[in-house]
C-alpha cells in the first residue's frame, strides 16, 4: 500500500463518476507488465469530445494522456499509463463482460455521482431515436455488459425515471422523461434534436 500512496488519490467527485462512465462504456483498463493502461476510444472526427475526455483524464489522474489515431479507421485511442490505475478506480482491469464490471457504489450515494456517471455510459454507448409518425422518442443505452445495465436501470430508478430493460439495452421511451433526461445529464457527446 505504500507505493500506491505515491499516486495520485481520486477524489470521489463528479469529475471521476463520469470518468468512470465513460470507462465502462468506451475504456478498457490493462494490466501490463510494470504499469497499466487506460485506454478510451473516441470518434477521431468529433475533436471536442476527445479534448473534453482528454482533459478529464488529466483532471482525475493529474497527467496528461497519450492520443494515438487508428490507421484506417475514425477513432483515436486517448490512453494514459500509471501504476495502480484498476486499484484507484475500483474497476477490475480486463475483460469488461468477463468480469461483469460496474460502477463502484460510492456512486450509488449521491445524485450528482449518478448524473455524472449516466453521462459518461450514454455519451458513449447511448443513442436518441425520434420518429415523429410512430410518436417515438427514445433515448438508449446499449451494453452487453449484465452488470453495467443494471447499474444504469438502478440508477435511472433512482433518479426518478421509468426505465424499460432489455437483454442488451436500457432506455426511456416516455417523451417528458426522454427530454427531461437530456437537460438533466447535459451530454457532451450525443446529438439531440430538440422536441
Amino acid at each position: 500500500m505504500g507505493k500506491l500512496n505515491k499516486y495520485k488519490k481520486l477524489d470521489k467527485n463528479a469529475f471521476l463518476a463520469e470518468l468512470i462512465g465513460i470507462i465502462l462504456g468506451d475504456g478498457c483498463l490493462t494490466k501490463l507488465e510494470r504499469t497499466e493502461s487506460l485506454r478510451v476510444i473516441c470518434n477521431s472526427k468529433d475533436e471536442g469530445y476527445v479534448k473534453y475526455v482528454s482533459d478529464l483524464i488529466e483532471r482525475v489522474f493529474g497527467k496528461k494522456p497519450n492520443y494515438t489515431k487508428r490507421k484506417n479507421e475514425n477513432a483515436i485511442d486517448i490512453r494514459l499509463y500509471q501504476k495502480f490505475i484498476s486499484s484507484r478506480l475500483r474497476l477490475p482491469s480486463g475483460d469488461k463482460i468477463n468480469n461483469n464490471i460496474g460502477a463502484p457504489r460510492w456512486i450509488f450515494c449521491k445524485n450528482i455521482y449518478m448524473i455524472n456517471c449516466l453521462k459518461g455510459l450514454f455519451d458513449t454507448d447511448g443513442h436518441f431515436r425520434k420518429d415523429i409518425d410512430n410518436y417515438l422518442h427514445v433515448i438508449e443505452l446499449k451494453n452487453r455488459c449484465k452488470r453495467i445495465l443494471e447499474n444504469a436501470y438502478r440508477m435511472l430508478k433512482i433518479l426518478g425515471y421509468n426505465p424499460q430493460r432489455g437483454k442488451e439495452y436500457v432506455r426511456l421511451a416516455r417523451k417528458n422523461e426522454v427530454y427531461d433526461f437530456v437537460e438533466a445529464i447535459n451530454f457532451r457527446n450525443m446529438r439531440c434534436p430538440v422536441m
